[in-house]
């Protein structure tokens, strides 16, 4: 009789277990919606382009070193008007002069002026986008005939990078909708309507990059980008 009644207890907690355990996945097959991420990319094309260049020049004569600074920056305004033409806009920045202090022969600084360096900067802007990147290398090559020359870019942009993005909110909420279908499907449910939605941040990179941020990026290196974008969405089950 002592052994019936333990096993009718035994039989009595292992079905209580089963409950304990089965409840809460009853609970969430039911209640708790279906969480997916949906996912898309497009190509764009960069349309505009920009970039700076800085020529230096040094002189005991402050004058002097202005002076062979505004020719050498005349060079690289004939540069830029032979390979862009009248496509483009060109804006002089800020000129610099430093003063250069000598040293003694400890390698101390005195009292005494060195020389002068003069540096004088523009920054092109263009819509060539092609003749922008060859213009990068055309100038930068001018440091191989002894002009001090600094070229920073050219840097890539889209202009209409807006657009883009709203029909990949679209295409990225169609993805992540299929996917929320498959799984409902499969499960032999049937999804129910949309909870919620989250955009997650931009990333354009380069082609065949993978390279992600929590801010979002934008590359500015490359004409020919990958624009990207997932967004996470909440879908309820149907009863």
């Amino acid at each position: 009789m002592k052994t019936y009644v333990l096993a009718v207890c035994g039989a009595l907690a292992l079905l209580g277990s089963a409950l304990i355990v089965a409840k809460p996945w009853v609970t969430i097959r039911h209640t708790q919606p279906i969480v997916v991420k949906g996912y898309a990319e497009s190509v764009v094309i960069a349309d505009s382009a920009t970039l700076t260049a800085a020529v230096s020049f040094n002189d005991e004569n402050n004058a002097d070193a202005y002076t062979m600074a505004g020719e050498t920056l005349e060079k690289v305004k004939k540069i830029v008007a032979s390979i862009l033409k009248a496509d483009h806009e060109l804006v002089e920045l800020q000129t610099s002069v430093e003063e250069v202090i000598k040293l003694d022969e400890g390698g101390k600084k005195t009292n005494a002026i060195d020389f002068f360096t003069v540096t004088r900067r523009v920054r092109i802007s263009s819509a060539n986008v092609n003749a922008m990147e060859e213009l990068g290398r055309a100038l930068f090559d001018l440091n191989a005939q002894g002009v001090r020359i600094d070229v920073t870019g050219p840097d890539f942009f889209v202009s209409d990078i807006d657009q883009a993005k709203l029909e990949l909110v679209k295409l990225a909420t169609l993805n992540g909708k299929e996917r929320a279908t498959l799984m409902a499907e499969s499960s032999g449910e049937a999804l129910g309507s949309l909870v919620s939605a989250r955009q997650g941040v931009i990333q354009i990179t380069k082609k065949n990059s993978s390279e992600t941020s929590d801010w979002g990026i934008y590359d500015t290196e490359t004409i020919e980008k990958v624009v990207k974008m997932v967004v996470t969405l909440e879908y309820e089950i149907k009863q």
